[in-house]
């Protein structure tokens, strides 16, 4: 690696130094790249050439090679324009071989060696770890033919992303209009009213639990995956070894659980879509809508961030160590929600709302073959 260009470190300029930054020079962060994507670059700091002359940042002449060799060791990307990176980068410039060439195989390397320093005291990789790895070089106009294809494969990659992203704001955007009652489903060609309701009115809590140990598949409530298998969600099972004091369940029931994340700070409210029956922490609040299609919606409802606080908000007290003290009773009686009562247009609504759900499915599985294709030819081309 050492004779394939010039290395390079990188600095941070001083944040309080008001002439250092506002220019128009990128500094890169370790999370200005993304993950798998050698061609994105994130750029949202500029500074100034006065930060390059007076401070230990350098600036990195296009094209250049980025690897994040300390602070999210492993993320690779080719920059096409100058730019002065974090201390976190280990960079190269003046490259002696194709250019993508070499940043989708540092990808694969880069990879392989961040995950072996996984779980170990090692912070990092040094730049003369980094050098002296060696990788295979093909003669020129074989790198140009790899590179180009991979390239392809990539832009198919984003692509896809980006048409996923699309229908993903296209789906939020028809649920906020059909909860601020802007789209209307006619029944019998007729508009039905909506009604405000509390969940305590189209819902009913169960505590059915699990004496027999019938059902042993534990589920984890996460904010986008919504109810799915601990272990497929986790890795792990971080149930009690004993479950039958779990709560059972049902497809369609709907689950509420007072653990935080980023997002959604007062808790998450998922449905089950699985179709399986499964057990869930006693902690956790289950409770079975009037109709499947009810809470179809009650899920998408949920699934906003700002719903769910304005809901959770006024009900939650919050505890010593930031725990949320809310019974199940005090949450199924929050505020109402204005919500279709007429069967037949929840059916409509539901159905609507899950042929939006089967078609962003079928674009990540595309997605993910995609991933996948990219992944195989990796490993088997860069061997």
């Amino acid at each position: 690696m050492s004779n394939l260009g010039t290395f390079s470190g990188g600095g941070t300029p001083s944040s309080s130094n008001e002439k250092f930054w506002n220019g128009n020079i990128p500094w890169i962060s370790s999370s200005n790249l993304e993950e798998d994507n050698i061609l994105k670059i994130n750029v949202s700091r500029f500074i100034t050439q006065d930060a390059i002359e007076k401070s230990s940042t350098k600036l990195c002449k296009a094209p250049s090679v980025l690897i994040v060799s300390r602070v999210g060791v492993g993320k690779v990307a080719l920059s096409l324009n100058d730019v002065c990176t974090s201390q976190d980068f280990t960079n190269i410039s003046e490259l002696k071989c194709n250019q993508l060439y070499l940043a989708f195989q540092l990808s694969k390397v880069m990879k392989k060696a961040a995950n072996e320093v996984q779980g170990t005291s090692i912070k990092g990789i040094s730049s003369s770890e980094i050098k002296s790895k060696k990788i295979c070089l093909p003669p020129i106009i074989e790198q140009e033919k790899i590179s180009s294809f991979f390239e392809r494969i990539e832009e198919r990659i984003q692509t896809q992303k980006k048409i996923i992203e699309g229908l993903s704001l296209q789906k939020i955007s028809i649920v906020k209009k059909l909860f601020e009652n802007k789209i209307k489903f006619k029944t019998d060609n007729e508009t039905q009213n909506w009604e405000r309701k509390k969940l305590a009115e189209i819902s009913e809590e169960h505590l059915h639990k699990n004496p027999d140990n019938k059902y042993n598949e534990v589920f984890s409530v996460a904010k986008h995956k919504g109810v799915i298998n601990q272990i497929e969600h986790l890795g792990r099972a971080f149930s009690a070894k004993e479950i039958l004091h779990y709560k059972l369940v049902y497809p369609g029931d709907l689950v509420y659980t007072k653990s935080p994340t980023s997002d959604f700070p007062l808790g998450i409210i998922k449905q089950n879509r699985t179709g399986r029956i499964g057990v869930v922490s006693p902690l956790y609040c289950v409770f079975t809508p009037k109709t499947y299609a009810l809470g179809y919606l009650l899920h998408e409802y949920f699934n906003s961030s700002v719903n769910t606080f304005n809901y959770l908000n006024p009900l939650v007290q919050k505890g010593a160590k930031n725990t949320m003290n809310i019974n199940n009773e005090t949450f199924l009686n929050g505020t109402s929600i204005l919500l279709p009562m007429n069967e037949e247009e929840q059916k409509k609504i539901y159905k609507f709302l899950l042929s939006l759900d089967e078609k962003i499915n079928l674009e990540n599985e595309l997605l993910t073959q995609y991933e996948n294709q990219k992944k195989y030819l990796l490993q088997n081309l860069f061997v």
